[in-house]
């Protein structure tokens, strides 16, 4: 008999819309559908199980490849990352927006006898269930045991109203009002030129403005929209402001057309999607008025704080929890750029027994209120952070609901008011000591930075190569005052030197290296600046000897590129021309121990049971 490495109970879980976090599922079957008009891009139906039900479904256009490739195929294991439900004809589909192939299974053969899980359900009112293959399975259910096992409890007036919509929503696809169809957001990329979405706003930005030197100012504004195949970042500048920033209100809906499809900038979104959308001077948008109740709800796919633990730096999740204390609201200049930097912390806690703390940034710090104390948050789109622990940031991207109109609330809600008082909670500590500096790739360096205060430094350790040094002679030095301590540059004057911070003049400086290096490692690379003392160890001689001998300084760099060196840095954020940037300094630099850093190396493997 195979083993199931299938998640329990997941295909009941997806039918019954409840949360769950990348099943693993069995593909049963692939199919090509009928194309619904010419031109249209190619679907292809897939039939999930998990051994125990099946459940069919539609791969979205972007994972056609694998079908294509036959990297998916029957029998196939799958890790399901992203999915919606999605009604057809008074059936629910699987709508599959993206996936994993797990390759660890191998070949493996057909798991169990799974049944059509809406056959069971149905199977009071037409006969007995069918197994995947089509034959009849077990024998039937008294009709209450089946309503229990397979439906939600209708423990609540939001159950109970959405029980209702369900039953009495209508499921044909939705039109435009010109009368073609409406394109799923799963399904665009930039390859397609006509197309209209039909989507509700989920998140409005406010309106944030720009100037550049030779007088080039602008304005933008960006909003999240979201229907039953997921969501995407829409943006639009200048004119696009004016005619449409006033008109969106989020919750509405609206049918969105003749705009431009791009590879989303992963730096400025805390959407879940590898495009977005760039509004153009055509563009249109329209009220949806007559089709809301095609489009769902705003949709949660909540973390247990104790999970945070679990995710890497800028992953982005979705909590609820409840808020038991609210900072005081900051509004301090950052030290670089001069700017306003607003900010609040919240501190949350939630039945896993863990709490932690949430940085609201903007006008979302700004605005921030709480109907009454110890009020229910739901978050969507928090970015994780490293900083302190595990913690969490909302940047404008994020959408913060206080006491929300969802199942998830009135269960959080009943468990404080219950349980919580009980509850010794914990926080997430960093997994370094505080005394030591985190090993960290330079990918990772850049993550990490952009989720911290701009006035903070970050303080780690990476493992490089020096492949390329600055050569020219009057960028690698500077002419330093001697006197100890100072190190401050002089001015020559008159064939001496002056230094201002000592108020003295010297007949001859000393002479320290101030030098970009491009270190690379197998994340990417980067220019990272070196001074004195680590110039000296890259180099193997003072600065003074290559002013002197100018001749030997291509030599020199040349043979201390391709060396590798254990780099204790700093990285601290500041502006180039209007634009954010991460610099990095090295701290010191230190030819690498190849047997301690072997010894690292399999402390790592025990570590992740290897």
């Amino acid at each position: 008999m195979t083993n199931n490495p299938c998640t329990p109970n997941a295909i009941e879980a997806i039918y019954n819309e409840r949360p769950i976090t990348a099943p693993i599922l069995q593909v049963l079957n692939t199919k090509p559908m009928p194309q619904a008009q010419p031109g249209a891009p190619l679907r292809y139906r897939v039939l999930f199980s998990d051994g125990v039900h099946v459940l069919q479904g539609i791969l979205g256009t972007p994972l056609n490849p694998l079908v294509e490739s036959k990297a998916l195929q029957k029998y196939t294991i799958i890790k399901l990352n992203k999915h919606t439900i999605r009604p057809v004809s008074g059936k629910k589909l699987i709508l599959a927006v993206d996936l994993d192939i797990l390759d660890q299974f191998g070949d493996i053969a057909k798991i169990g006898e799974p049944l059509a899980i809406d056959a069971e359900v149905a199977a009071p009112q037409g006969g007995a269930p069918t197994s995947a293959s089509g034959t009849a399975a077990r024998p039937q259910q008294p009709q209450q045991q089946q309503q229990q096992q397979f439906r939600a409890p209708q423990s609540n007036p939001y159950q109970q109203q959405m029980h209702q919509q369900q039953n009495h929503q209508p499921h044909q696809p939705a039109m435009t009002p010109s009368g073609t169809p409406v394109f799923h957001i799963g399904s665009l990329n930039p390859y397609q030129n006509r197309w209209t979405i039909m989507a509700r706003v989920t998140q409005k930005s406010d309106i944030k403005t720009w100037s550049k030197a030779g007088g080039n100012e602008g304005k933008l504004f960006s909003m999240t929209l979201m229907d039953e195949s997921g969501e995407i970042k829409v943006t639009g500048f200048n004119q696009q402001v004016d005619d449409f920033y006033q008109m969106i209100e989020e919750g509405k809906v609206y049918y969105l057309s003749t705009a431009k499809v791009e590879i989303a900038k992963k730096q400025f979104s805390t959407v879940k999607n590898d495009y977005e959308i760039i509004l153009q001077r055509d563009s249109q948008i329209q009220l949806a008025q007559d089709n809301e109740h095609h489009v769902p709800a705003l949709r949660y796919e909540f973390v247990q704080l104790a999970n945070l633990g679990n995710l890497n730096e800028k992953d982005l999740v979705d909590v609820i929890a409840i808020v038991t204390e609210v900072g005081e609201f900051t509004n301090n200049n950052n030290p670089k750029t001069n700017r306003p930097m607003l900010k609040r912390n919240l501190t949350l806690i939630d039945p896993s027994g863990f709490t932690t703390t949430v940085t609201l940034w903007g006008h979302q710090a700004e605005t921030f209120a709480l109907p009454a104390q110890n009020a229910v948050i739901a978050i969507k789109g928090a970015s994780v952070s490293n900083f302190g622990g595990k913690t969490l940031n909302a940047f404008g991207g994020s959408s913060i609901k206080i006491n929300p109109d969802i199942e998830e609330a009135f269960k959080l809600r009943g468990w404080f008011d219950k349980e919580a008082g009980s509850t010794n909670f914990q926080a997430h500590t960093s997994e370094y000591k505080a005394n030591s500096t985190p090993r960290m790739t330079f990918d990772e360096v850049k993550n990490a930075s952009a989720n911290i205060d701009p006035a903070q430094t970050l303080y780690f350790e990476t493992k490089g190569t020096i492949v390329m040094m600055s050569k020219s002679e009057n960028t690698f030095q500077y002419p330093a005052c001697p006197t100890t301590g100072c190190n401050k540059k002089v001015m020559e004057e008159n064939g001496s030197w002056r230094c201002e911070n000592c108020n003295k003049t010297v007949s001859e400086p000393d002479y320290r290296y101030i030098m970009g290096v491009n270190v690379s490692d197998h994340s990417g690379q980067e220019w990272i600046q070196a001074f004195n003392d680590s110039g000296m160890v890259i180099t193997g001689r003072p600065a003074k000897d290559l002013v002197e001998h100018p001749e030997e300084i291509p030599l020199t760099f040349a043979r201390a590129t391709f060396k590798s060196y254990i780099f204790k840095c700093r990285a601290k954020q500041d502006t180039y021309r209007d634009e954010a940037r991460t610099r990095i300094t090295i701290v010191s630099a230190t030819p690498i121990d190849w047997v301690a850093e072997s010894q690292t190396l399999l402390k790592q493997l025990e570590e992740y049971g290897v």
